[in-house]
């Protein structure tokens, strides 16, 4: 069984399919440009929440906000949400958003919701937080920020971020790096560390192995009408700093040419599931749906990326797209769907032809880890405010 109410640790949310911003690499949009016309565009009700956050999640630690498509911060009743937790549960919150939306009044109201802490055995368990944390995606500074996180305003960002801080919120800066923004790490880190960011995380993203034009650049677009020619801007590249270069790029043109194709390796690679054998954790998106993780769940909208195409198709083909709909099933009878209960965990033995999702081994195969691989690298703290960690798993 792939998890029951007592084996779940944390929960992972998406509250929301909306975002404020326009970021290149995100499956929402095309390549920065337009927001794709087939995502369906979704808010949770606000009785969904007592459902997904059910009290017989005895074990529950942490909840992430955090989403595949939307941004938490752009939901109505979100801080409804987190008042939720804080009442009915000893866990903590990690809630994720690039801080471009909203005003420094609400963001004031999260800061003094996220300043709780784990006191009891569970919060010395790898993988699991013992405090509250805001995780406010900024890369870079003034002048290059926007490059990536498109459509998002510095000025706006820093005074929710003030205002987050000062009503006592701990918050985390993470910054994704580019070569348009490697040389300001360290500026970056010590503008966090005066503002009162408790901590300055450094991520090196693998998404150039999808681009479309190869691993070495990633094309961006403007935002045209819908059915227009998209508008060329300019390219993203990584980061020419091998400290700061996702290794994680070049296995995977070698597995490629290993394997014959990408699709042949993902044909024959080994699962090891992050969320059900790390992180005990499962997902809940802006539909209300339940998946095992994250990236399974973002393929239900897949955008360009072929590698995406098959993922959820095979599973809605077999047994219909409201199998694990919150809103029109409870928890129990979806994590003991057959599907939850067995079929995915036995599709993990077999190949794509068999029923193994490509996502599965995209994410979890045994030979190449773009996710594990984002933060992983501790010979890189050259500040004490600079570091890496696990996905999931810092203590401080």
């Amino acid at each position: 069984m792939y998890a029951h109410f007592d084996s779940v640790k944390e929960l992972h949310i998406e509250m929301s399919s909306r975002c404020n911003a326009a970021c290149p690499m995100c499956s929402r949009n095309e390549l920065g440009g337009s927001t794709r016309p087939d995502l369906k565009l979704k808010d949770w009700d606000k009785e969904l929440i007592p459902k997904v956050f059910d009290l017989r999640f005895k074990n529950l630690r942490n909840v992430l906000f955090c989403g595949t498509h939307g941004d938490p911060a752009v939901v109505p009743h979100s801080l409804d949400a987190v008042e939720y937790l804080k009442t009915n549960f000893n866990t903590t919150i990690e809630f994720f958003s690039n801080a471009s939306t909203r005003n420094k009044d609400w963001w004031y109201e999260l800061g003094k919701l996220l300043q709780g802490e784990i006191k009891d055995e569970h919060s010395l368990i790898k993988h699991y937080r013992k405090n509250d944390i805001g995780i406010f995606s900024i890369d870079g500074l003034e002048d290059t920020n926007h490059i990536y996180r498109r459509q998002t305003h510095w000025n706006v960002i820093m005074e929710n971020a003030e205002a987050f801080i000062r009503a006592g919120g701990r918050a985390r800066w993470d910054f994704l790096i580019f070569k348009h923004n490697e040389h300001q790490i360290q500026e970056a880190s010590e503008l966090a560390t005066k503002m009162g960011f408790k901590q300055f995380r450094l991520r090196k993203t693998a998404r150039f192995n999808y681009s479309p034009t190869g691993p070495e650049r990633w094309p961006v677009y403007n935002r045209t009408p819908y059915g227009t020619p998209q508008e060329f801007a300019y390219y993203l590249e990584p980061p020419n700093d091998p400290r700061y270069y996702n290794e994680e790029i070049d296995k995977f043109e070698a597995l490629k040419e290993k394997y014959g194709s990408a699709e042949k390796y993902f044909d024959a690679a080994k699962i090891s599931c992050l969320y059900k054998d790390e992180f005990h954790r499962i997902y809940v998106n802006a539909y209300g749906q339940v998946f095992p993780c994250c990236f399974i769940s973002n393929d239900v909208y897949p955008g360009l990326n072929p590698i995406k195409k098959d993922t959820i198709k095979k599973v809605f083909d077999v047994y219909g797209k409201t199998f694990n709909d919150l809103s029109l099933h409870k928890w129990e009878d979806i994590l003991s769907h057959e599907w939850f209960d067995s079929k995915l965990e036995e599709s993990w033995d077999t190949n794509l032809e068999g029923g193994k999702l490509m996502r599965c081994s995209r994410t979890c195969g045994n030979e190449y880890s773009p996710i594990m691989s984002q933060s992983k690298d501790t010979s890189l703290c050259h500040d004490k405010n600079v570091y890496y960690y696990g996905y999931g798993n810092e203590q401080k």
